[in-house]
């Protein structure tokens, strides 16, 4: 069995979660004894691969894929739609379905799932969500699989001391791109107007208007910042926290999370779908980010009772787990064919 990893887009252009998931299952599906690539779009010798496994959608490609008889699957990301309100859904879905009338089908990226034999989701939310949006998903085609950690990522930093950053004793910890999306400034102001010290962990574009407007509010009282950091860096400030605290407005999965949940911190999440498909969840609070007032009592109550728990605060799989899920799929494609 041959599988083909098939994105759209340059590692380089999209940081963050896409990649650490596309090179983790690489790394531990090989390790399984499956053949898995990264597909090169000039290297005929792939020609012989039995799976394309998407993680994008692309409607040439995988009308391609299955013209040459190929299996299809896909991890679609829908965390965005997911999280919008119910009449948001619906007017989104009155919208797709006006615009499917219109002759751009090679631009609809939906016009993609007629051709793929698996669709793959993060959680249930998202699959649920899908399903009422596209009718070119057949529900038995779906399959859950979640997001992990990798144990050889944490508890890497005893040569370092915390104590060289000059961070508070206390603090909670945010590990995010600085995006619209992660709503980064909403949670700095937040953090300012509550009084809790929050550091930042992740990429920013010096040449985006968001990134600036985050970097104003950084005070290193309440508002911490690191930048893009080492692995080892990174687990020296989380392993340190109390908490970890994302407000994002959408997410399939977020591994930052599930890293998070490995040192056995306590969780504040957006009070929204996204957060809520990790499995049996012990110690996940939920913001209510859009109630200001509310949001700033909450993030202060979970701060102050914030510390070190016991056990883990959802259910977690480390990536040799995953991988295992995504393997059995592979494998019902290649026995059982498309349904």
């Amino acid at each position: 069995m041959k599988v083909l990893l098939y994105d759209t887009n340059n590692a380089f252009l999209t940081l963050g979660g896409k990649i650490a998931h596309a090179l983790k299952l690489q790394q531990e599906l090989s390790k399984l004894g499956v053949h898995i690539e990264f597909s090169r779009w000039w290297d005929e010798s792939q020609a012989d691969c039995d799976i394309i496994h998407f993680l994008a959608p692309d409607v040439r490609t995988a009308r391609n894929a299955k013209l040459r008889d190929k299996k299809t699957l896909i991890t679609l990301i829908f965390d965005n739609e997911t999280s919008k309100t119910v009449l948001q859904q619906r007017i989104s879905i009155l919208k797709y379905k006006m615009i499917s009338r219109i002759p751009i089908k090679e631009r609809l990226y939906w016009r993609s799932f007629p051709y793929f034999d698996r669709f793959v989701f993060m959680h249930q939310y998202d699959r649920d969500a899908a399903l009422r949006y596209f009718s070119e998903i057949d529900e038995k085609k779906t399959r859950i699989i979640p997001h992990a950690y990798d144990p050889n990522d944490i508890f890497i930093s005893d040569h370092l001391n915390i104590a060289d950053l000059n961070f508070p004793e206390k603090y909670l910890v945010s590990c995010a791109n600085i995006i619209p999306r992660k709503q980064s400034v909403l949670l700095a102001q937040y953090a300012k107007r509550a009084q809790v010290p929050v550091v930042f962990i992740g990429y920013g574009n010096p040449n985006d208007a968001y990134f600036h407007s985050f970097i104003r509010e950084i005070d290193n009282r309440y508002v911490f910042y690191t930048g893009y950091i080492s692995k080892e860096w990174k687990d020296c400030i989380e392993r340190n926290a109390s908490g970890f605290i994302l407000l994002s407005q959408g997410e399939s999965g977020c591994i930052a999370v599930y890293e998070a949940a490995a040192y056995k911190m306590p969780l504040m999440l957006s009070n929204l779908p996204w957060a809520w498909g990790y499995e049996d969840p012990k110690k996940i609070y939920f913001c209510d980010f859009r109630n200001s007032n509310k949001a700033v009592e909450q993030i202060k109550d979970f701060f102050d009772q914030s510390g070190m728990l016991e056990n883990y605060p959802f259910t977690i799989n480390g990536w040799h787990d995953v991988a295992k899920m995504y393997r059995n799929v592979y494998e019902e494609l290649m026995n059982q064919g498309s349904i």
